[in-house]
């Protein structure tokens, strides 16, 4: 196959011209980001578009770090007993808290939020402290490190900055998957 390097170069300096363009203040993005067919906030707010746009990539990894732990939580604590639940293995503090979002939920049911289970209640701080709480509950066998506990608190700090609508650096996105790469290689879904 002859490669025609002409064309070769033409295309990597347009993708060059492209990546320096995104980074131009004000230059609407890609990507749309739709409030209706006809009302795209790319084209009025570019900036922070785009700063959405980088933020997702760690908003999605902590969306699917924290859905596993949940779901590891209920499935590691129902499998312990049939005389419990996994809630009666939850330290008192936490079902606290759950029970006041609870109460919230209730007054704002006219929201379409659906009906959701005490475990999708929980902060990521309030599923480790669950984890470490019932560790010789089942945690022990399969977790077998208290450390990726504590590597997984490290991010608490992180997963509250993009949930506050602030834009993580690469080097942090990268600490997200090194902890998840750890938990999934030692606790595989």
């Amino acid at each position: 196959m002859k490669v025609d390097t002409g064309a070769a170069l033409f295309l990597a300096l347009g993708q060059t011209a492209e990546r320096a363009v995104e980074t131009v203040e004000n230059v609407v993005p890609k990507e749309p980001l739709l409030l209706s067919a006809s009302y795209d906030l790319a084209e009025i707010v570019p900036n922070s578009v785009r700063a959405a746009t980088i933020a997702s990539e760690a908003y999605k990894l902590f969306f699917v770090f924290e859905e596993y732990l949940r779901q590891l939580v209920v499935e590691v604590l129902t499998q312990e007993t049939e005389a419990k639940t996994w809630w009666d293995y939850v330290p008192q503090d936490v079902k606290d808290d759950v029970s006041r979002l609870e109460q919230n939920e209730e007054v704002k049911s006219w929201m379409a939020l659906g009906s959701r289970d005490k475990s999708a209640l929980m902060t990521l701080p309030q599923i480790l402290k669950v984890i470490d709480y019932a560790w010789k509950d089942g945690f022990h066998e399969i977790v077998r490190d208290k450390g990726l506990v504590q590597e997984a608190r490290l991010l608490v700090h992180l997963r509250n900055t993009i949930c506050h609508m602030s834009v993580l650096s690469d080097e942090e996105i990268d600490r997200i998957r090194q902890t998840m790469r750890d938990w999934f290689r030692v606790v595989a879904p």
